[in-house]
């Protein structure tokens, strides 16, 4: 599957710069984030049931924390691609593995566009790198907002 590059995201305006760096739109992202983190944990004896949700539920909370590391970094991505597409370009400190990234959204996709099912042993086999992913995530957002 061909990726939109950073350069193709900017050159067809669905990544660009805002300017504005709007740390309580971020704050609340973090809150958002958190909230959903400890909802998915106090209800994981239902991930053998549910992997599904499980999954969507998780990359969720990855999409949240990065779209609040744009912000912080006054940018605007108009989708997914181009949102880790940023990420991979700007942030190489942040750590995280971007193509991973990008699967985790052709995976979420297929749930959410093409009514695929996520088994419980994908699930398993995702659960703990989503999981350190989400911590990494948070501890870069948590240590630019002081």
């Amino acid at each position: 599957m061909k990726r939109e590059t950073f350069e193709e995201c900017i050159r067809k305006e669905h990544l660009f710069e805002t300017g504005d760096k709007d740390m309580a739109l971020v704050e609340e992202l973090m809150k958002l984030a958190e909230h959903r983190e400890a909802f998915w944990k106090s209800v994981k004896e239902k991930s053998k049931i549910y992997p599904s949700l499980f999954f969507e539920g998780y990359y969720e909370i990855i999409k949240e924390l990065t779209t609040a590391i744009l912000i912080m970094d006054g940018w605007k991505a108009l989708n997914h691609e181009c949102l880790f597409a940023y990420v991979k370009e700007k942030r190489q400190d942040l750590e995280v593995d971007f193509e991973y990234l990008l699967e985790l959204k052709d995976l979420r996709n297929s749930i959410d566009y093409r009514g695929i099912q996520v088994s419980y042993s994908i699930w398993q086999e995702n659960e703990l790198r989503m999981e350190l992913t989400i911590k990494r995530l948070k501890e870069y957002v948590q240590a630019k907002l002081g």
